[in-house]
Formats: C-alpha cells, structure tokens, sequence
C-alpha cells in the first residue's frame, strides 16, 4: 500500500480520446466502448453503467458519462470523443483509381524522402507494413499482366485489343477480392492521409485542430475533475501533441492548476514525424513534452506491427532529451485469454486497436481501467508492477481504505 500513501485516488475523471483512421461515427463507437464495459466487468468484478451519447451542437465532440463501482469505491467518467470519422468517411469515398494513384504517389514520396528506410532503421516490423501495400499491389499487377499476355499467347480473339482489358479486368478485380479483405483500400487511404499530414497541406486540419483545443482547454478548466487524461490511438497520437500545443497557445496556464495527463497507444506518431516535412510536429513535440504542467506515457506492444516497439519517439527524431513520453511495454498475449489471443493472432488490425479496448484477464495495463478505475494515470505508469494486486477477487480496491483515512485527516484539519 505504501503506493498511495502519497498518490490521488480519482473519483471524478474527464477522459478524452482522439483515435485513429477510422469511419467510424460516435453511435458505433459508443456500442463498441458498451461492449466492452461489460467485457470490463467480468474481469475485474465490478458494476458499470453508461448513458446515452449525447453531441456538441455542432456536431464535432461527443460524449456520455460512465458510472463504476466496486463494494468500496466508485468513480464517475465523462469520456469525450473528438471526432474526425467524417473526415475519413470523406477519404474512403473516392474512387477505387483516385486511391490507387494517391496512394502510388504518397508511398513513392515517403520512399523518396527517405522516410522508408528510416522506418525500417528505427524499428523494422514497421518497415515491413510500410512494404506491405506495394508488395499487395505489385502481385496484383503481376496477376493482371499476365492475364494479358495468356490472352496474346494463346492467340484468342481479338488479342491485341481485348487483352488490355482483361487485364484492367482482373486488377480491378483483385483490389475488391481479396484486396478488400486484405486491408489494401484501407492502407492507401491511410497512407494518402499521411502524406497529407505531414506537409499540413489539408484544407479541413486546421479548424478540427482548433476544436479539438477549445475542447481540451474547456475539460482542464472544470475543477470538478480529479483527473483529465487525454488520450490518442494510432494516428490520432500523431495528432494529439498539436492539439495540446495549439490549447496552450489558447491558455498559457493550462496545467497550472491540474495536471494534464497524455496517454498514447499504438502511436503513429514516427510514423509522420519521421518525414522530413513534418517539422512543425517535431516542433509542437518538443514543446509538450518539456512542459512542467503536462505527464505522458506512451504504451506499445509488439505484437502490434502498427506501431514502433521498444521506440524512444524522442530519441527517434533527434529532439532534446526530457522524459517524456514514458515508454512502456504492453503484453497483449497476457490480456487476452489464450483463445481469444489465437483468433486475432493473425488481424493486424485486431491487434492494433487491443490498448483501447478492454481485457479478458487482469493485467496491469488496462484501457478500461485507465478510463473508469480509482488509480491515476501517473501513479498506474510508475507503480506497474503493483497494479493488479490493488484490487481483491471480489472487486474491492485496496486504496479505498488510504483514501478514507486522508478524507477523515482533511476534514479534521478544516474543523475550527
């Protein structure tokens, strides 16, 4: 117990996500995070309860509150989605040759940059997703073309004119099936964004951004929060340190009276900051991550191909030493139950969006225990090992007890 005698137990937290590439709209994602409170339930023995998801008026933040209790403690979250799905939606409408060719450029531009080699410099299972879509396309090509040149060879009718087409037949087949399934459409979209992104050359970036801000400066300034964590998934942790940095530019003492707590997962953020262009990136993180009023930790797994294990972001792009982010790794083969880890073993993208959802077994990292349990961020991030044993069999949380006893020590100092 000697972890809390000093650390805050939280009663009250504002929890912020911003996630990654994904259509998906704040209805869908709330079903998903139900889903899996009740999946948080079974594993760690307590009761929890959601509301109906409600959004800003314009549309842009949503949100709903979470009510979690075990026999001794409870704590009440407000979860807040910066959304961006329409963004993406928007992205996974063009055409199926618009993607082809966007996508072409923007991986020849990331090779050419030498971005490429610095993925596979810095962490090698990166590289190989970078390869990925151009070995998926270069096989479908090679497929189509040969196709082509059967039609020629065996001299069928019409050769020198149908065989072209038979071979734009069958590579536009092959991007539906098994393309689709192969994640391919998704990944050129993805990588699309990315070029995009890192030259901040996208016309509807900077008024999100901005939202996303006034947002973030709002929920640090309600004092009711015990705690406000503001957490980033995949590619939306390439995006969080230009919100914090812009929300700092809006208040200068953001922080001064709270902290503000960064929790990345599955980050992307090398993914972009490698790139040469994307000096205003580095820039905005060496600015948050020097910044006394802020704690970040960033947790990455290795069976996630999608991010940079074992990565000092900050050592990898060559910006001054401060700490933070903190690095952890996160098992997921020792969240899951062995069955449930064998069916996603071979979804990359299963794997991926594992650190925001929850798990089947108790485990010190725990997104469901980060969002709605009594423990800080700060003090989960530096007491790892102690974790688990804080809360009993029957849900019970060892800290409530240090807690009731600091609550009856205040009241006694503020009797007259």
């Amino acid at each position: 117990m000697a972890v809390l005698r000093s650390s805050p137990i939280v009663h009250k937290r504002c929890m912020i996500l911003l996630g990654g590439y994904e259509p998906i709209p704040p209805d869908r994602q709330y079903h998903r995070f139900v889903r899996e409170l009740q999946r948080f339930e079974r594993t760690w023995n307590v009761a929890a309860t959601a509301s109906d998801v409600m959004l800003s008026p314009d549309g842009l933040v949503a949100s709903w509150q979470i009510e979690t209790q075990g026999p001794n403690w409870r704590v009440d979250t407000d979860y807040v989605l910066l959304r961006w799905d329409d963004m993406v939606a928007t992205d996974f409408a063009r055409s199926e040759w618009s993607r082809i060719s966007g996508g072409i450029v923007s991986l020849i531009d990331f090779i050419v940059s030498g971005t490429a080699f610095r993925y596979f410099a810095t962490n090698w299972r990166y590289g190989v997703f970078f390869v990925y879509p151009i070995m998926l396309l270069l096989a479908f090509a090679a497929l189509a073309i040969l196709a082509g040149y059967g039609w020629i060879r065996f001299e069928l009718p019409y050769a020198a004119l149908i065989a072209p087409l038979v071979s734009i037949g069958i590579f536009a087949g092959l991007l539906r099936w098994p393309g689709r399934p192969m994640y391919l459409a998704y990944i050129l979209d993805d990588w699309i964004y990315a070029d995009e992104l890192t030259r901040w050359n996208r016309t509807d970036l900077d008024a999100r951004v901005d939202r996303f801000a006034a947002e973030l400066v709002a929920r640090m300034g309600d004092q009711s929060y015990d705690e406000v964590v503001f957490g980033a998934q995949s590619f939306g942790a390439a995006m969080q340190p230009e919100v914090v940095d812009r929300a700092l530019r809006i208040a200068p003492n953001l922080g001064k009276v709270k902290r503000l707590n960064l929790l990345s997962t599955g980050s992307s953020l090398l993914k972009v900051g490698l790139h040469p262009s994307a000096r205003w990136l580095r820039d905005a993180v060496t600015r948050v991550s020097s910044h006394p009023a802020i704690f970040w930790v960033e947790y990455q797994a290795r069976a996630d191909i999608i991010n940079f294990f074992k990565v000092d972001p900050i050592a990898a792009m060559g910006l001054p030493r401060t700490g933070k982010p903190i690095v952890q790794n996160a098992r997921i083969r020792n969240m899951l139950e062995k069955r449930t880890y064998r069916r996603f073993q071979l979804d990359f993208f299963r794997l991926h969006r594992q650190l925001g959802m929850a798990n089947d077994v108790r485990y010190y990292y725990d997104y469901l225990m980060i969002c709605c349990g009594p423990v800080a961020l700060e003090t989960r991030a530096m007491f790892p090992d102690s974790m688990v044993g804080l809360f009993t069999a029957d849900g019970s949380f060892l800290g409530a007890q240090a807690d009731t006893k600091a609550d009856t020590a205040r009241s006694s100092k503020a009797m007259p």
